[in-house]
């Protein structure tokens, strides 16, 4: 996985932007790591965002520039599973949410003889149709454990909560932490985005527009509501526009009429509300994010030396996920779900990883 920056470091400032490659190596693990191997402040230490720990990502970070005689530990302290490739300074901290998004290889092993056609059907209808754009597994933390932190937020624990781990051990979580704070908010929002894009995809109306629906458009951002469906049904299926899911919070924009009732009605049956919500305060402002997600410079081929492999290259925006892609490509699909994309479901396969 590459990192797409939003821009590239000037060559003047006052911080000092790392391109790291690294492996095995989570976010919060990476950002730990660099502090000490800097003998800066992990607060000090900017990212665009977290990549995933099971691949090898490509990123830029940025650090205090009075750190730059010791970029050398950074390879040492990791052991050389983080190498820094490139450092240039900037007048600014880098923060998140500043990257285009993310270029993948993907490679998936153990295919039948025929796989480059059937993932080549696969990944072009992924592009013309757009997959959900669900949050992966990962966000909700080791065994839903970050989620379960962002639930006692929403209840008014602000210090430490105790969580039950499917392997029935207990866990202490420590809510004071900020960035654990934060993420735990993320968390917990994404959760109701994921139940509320599920009621679409399993309702048959992921890919039609409903009365009330916050649409978003896809060349400027701009949101409205869905006053008259029927037309708004055009633009979406010219691709001009695109149904969103809520980011719960206050300063959401709130779907109304049939797409209300629906989100409505999904909160609801998570057990949450709008105080809930207004408890974590500005961690969880609100938000509104695409329902669908379209991946662009696709790109299918044979892996040299070995017959049972195939690579497949593609570029997702800014907060979408590789895991959501790969469990588009290789299923399990249902009969509707292949007709929807109009593809034979690529099966059976052993695995599937990601790759630089």
């Amino acid at each position: 996985m590459d990192e797409v920056p939003k821009y590239q470091p000037s060559g003047e400032g006052d911080h000092l932007y790392l391109r790291l490659e690294k492996r095995d190596v989570s976010g919060m693990w990476l950002r730990r790591l660099l502090a000490d191997a800097l003998g800066v402040s992990a607060g000090d230490i900017g990212m665009a965002g977290l990549k995933d720990r099971r691949a090898v990502t490509r990123q830029w970070v940025s650090v205090p520039r009075v750190a730059e005689s010791k970029i050398d530990r950074i390879a040492e302290v990791s052991e050389g599973r983080v190498v820094v490739l490139d450092a240039v300074p900037h007048g600014n901290k880098l923060r998140t949410g500043h990257l285009h998004g993310n270029r993948f290889r993907l490679v998936i092993r153990g295919v039948v003889p025929d796989a480059v056609a059937r993932v080549t059907a696969k990944v072009n209808a992924l592009a013309s149709r757009g997959q959900p754009n669900f949050y992966g597994s990962q966000r909700m933390g080791h065994g839903g454990a970050t989620l379960a932190a962002g639930w006692a937020l929403s209840q008014g624990e602000q210090r430490r909560a105790r969580v039950a781990m499917p392997d029935g051990t207990i866990h202490q979580i420590n809510l004071r932490d900020r960035q654990l704070k934060r993420l735990s908010a993320s968390a917990l929002q994404s959760e109701v985005f994921n139940r509320v894009l599920d009621r679409r995809l399993t309702s048959g109306s992921l890919d039609l527009v409903l009365l009330g629906d916050v649409c978003r458009k896809r060349d400027t951002g701009g949101t409205y509501n869905a006053e008259d469906a029927a037309r708004e049904q055009a633009r979406f299926d010219a691709g001009e526009i695109v149904t969103t899911g809520p980011m719960w919070g206050p300063k959401m924009r709130r779907t109304t009429d049939d797409a209300g009732a629906l989100e409505t009605d999904v909160l609801a049956a998570t057990g949450l509300d709008d105080e809930a919500f207004s408890r974590i305060g500005h961690l969880a402002a609100g938000a509104r994010r695409p329902l669908l997600v379209w991946p662009t410079d696709v790109a299918v081929e044979r892996v040299d030396g070995d017959d049972e492999a195939v690579a497949v290259r593609f570029t997702l925006p800014a907060g979408s996920f590789a895991t959501v892609f790969i469990h588009e490509l290789i299923g399990p699909l249902s009969a509707d779900e292949s007709e929807r994309y109009g593809a034979t479901p690529v099966a059976p396969v052993r695995s599937g990883r990601e790759e630089s």
